[in-house]
């Protein structure tokens, strides 16, 4: 199930709203469970057991680890489990078994159809992180175990978060999942935030998706520099309004539920390095690979070449953490090599230039970066930066038929555009600021928002569904 769905918008969410909301707190997570659980299984009962497993095997870990003569070897054994399940998964599951062992070898049919047969659970990456990361935080003792199953299995099954997280951690959300509160002001927040990130994500994100999939599913030499630097910036504002949106209407769904989500994103395209893109970036992601390994590995750091390196490692595991592919390893490399010279030196020379020169440094960077990940192959990614610098060479013609809607250009596309562009801006907190001070402006916010959802309800019926990009992931 996912959020841009009929079934979800205008019979899950409703249902499940009108039963929360007016149930008892201490019932809260018994119908947030049941609900995770029809959410989770609508699409994925198969792997509804090894969930269960996974909360119970780390539940159980956690209770001991702080206590047992044992905790390293408990510790061990839980991230173990947690870490081999998404490898297994990840590797072997998405890529089949051959692809460490060489294509020449054959496994037994009965195996072969058996692997073949299970699909890669959903949300697997960021349930297995919190699990990772609430199993080290009890072992360090920055928080305590949770001895309440259904406070844990409610953290754990929560539903906003499943599909493209945020990655919640334990202790921002302890104090609120054995019986969360409501109020009437964080509820009415909630809601303008899910309409929100149902607005970029539909009337953003998906509209863009027409133009970027047609510009990369078509050889390099049938594009001309101007639909590939087209191509290459609507991708940019898809995967950002697309991560976005669906992250604004998790957020939004959690404090309608009484619960608090990290901010996972802060204007990325603002930043001016990228470092600074890193700080504003799936947050939730980047903060836990500086705990939970940066740090860890700083401690032992390598003489001369240690705090490079750790990065490397840092932004190589990011690469992993999206997916087992040669162009996504060496995006996350890219941006560790970024970081990395920054650090060095680049980041004292950028500090002597005026702020847009700073600016358009990074937005090229990201734009290259962004490049290497929607690109099929290393090869492709040559070839389409040739092309953007104006190397037209053994350009090819073909039909519309093949082309469409290329080379034309629907002026929902162009708004879509601009509209991404002008709200990649900071200038939604300062519009804000002036909706909570007025009531009128309030009132009219509302009333744009509910006419975005029609819109978009519409948009949505009217086109081909598309699944959240970090879904993938």
């Amino acid at each position: 199930m996912n959020f841009n769905t009929a079934l979800f918008l205008f019979l899950f969410l409703p249902f499940f709203l009108i039963v929360y909301v007016f149930a008892q707190p201490r019932w809260r997570p018994v119908i947030g469970i049941s609900a995770s659980i029809v959410f989770y299984a609508w699409g994925d009962l198969s792997n509804l057991i090894l969930l269960c497993a996974l909360i119970l095997i780390n539940y159980w870990v956690a209770l001991f680890v702080s206590s047992s003569p044992l905790k390293k070897w408990l510790l061990s054994f839980g991230l173990f489990v947690n870490l081999g399940t998404l490898v297994f998964f990840k590797l072997f599951i998405t890529h089949g078994m051959n692809l460490f062992l060489g294509s020449e070898v054959h496994f037994p049919q009965l195996l072969t159809d058996g692997l073949n047969s299970i699909t890669f659970p959903l949300g697997l990456s960021y349930i297995c992180f919190q699990l990772i990361s609430y199993l080290f935080d009890v072992q360090k003792g920055t928080i305590t175990s949770e001895k309440n199953f259904v406070a844990f299995a409610f953290y754990v099954l929560l539903f906003p978060k499943i599909l493209v997280g945020p990655i919640v951690r334990f202790s921002s959300v302890v104090g609120q999942l054995s019986a969360p509160v409501l109020n009437s002001h964080e509820m009415a927040v909630g809601v303008r935030r899910f309409l929100a990130g149902f607005a970029k994500k539909i009337l953003i994100a998906d509209v863009l998706a027409n133009v970027v999939d047609a510009v990369f599913s078509l050889p390099v030499e049938a594009l001309t520099p101007l639909f590939g630097w087209l191509g290459l910036v609507a991708y940019a504002l898809q995967i950002y309004f697309d991560f976005s949106g669906y992250t604004d209407m998790a957020v939004g769904l959690a404090s309608m539920m009484g619960l608090r989500f990290i901010e996972n994103f802060n204007y990325p395209y603002v930043a001016q390095s990228i470092t600074d893109f890193w700080r504003r970036w799936h947050i939730s992601l980047s903060t836990w690979f500086r705990d939970y390994v940066f740090y860890p590995l700083e401690r032992r750091r390598i003489p001369v070449i240690g705090q490079s390196f750790n990065i490397l490692v840092v932004f190589l595991l990011t690469g992993l953490w999206h997916g087992v592919a040669v162009n996504l390893i060496v995006w996350g490399l890219l941006h560790g090599f970024f970081i990395v010279l920054e650090g060095l030196f680049l980041n004292r020379w950028l500090q002597k230039m005026i702020q847009p020169i700073r600016h358009f440094y990074a937005l090229v960077a990201l734009l290259l970066t962004w490049l290497v990940f929607r690109a099929p192959s290393l090869e492709y990614v040559f070839q389409f930066l040739n092309l953007l610098i104006g190397n037209a060479q053994g350009q090819i013609h073909l039909a519309f038929a093949d082309t469409s809607p290329l080379p034309f250009i629907d002026p929902s596309f162009v708004l879509a555009m601009v509209a991404g562009i002008f709200l990649s801006l900071p200038l939604g907190p300062v519009i804000q600021k002036r909706l909570d001070k007025s009531v009128p402006l309030t009132v009219a916010g509302d009333i744009l928002l509910f006419g975005l959802f029609i819109l978009g309800i519409g948009f949505m019926t009217s086109s081909k569904f598309l699944p959240g990009i970090y879904g993938s992931f």
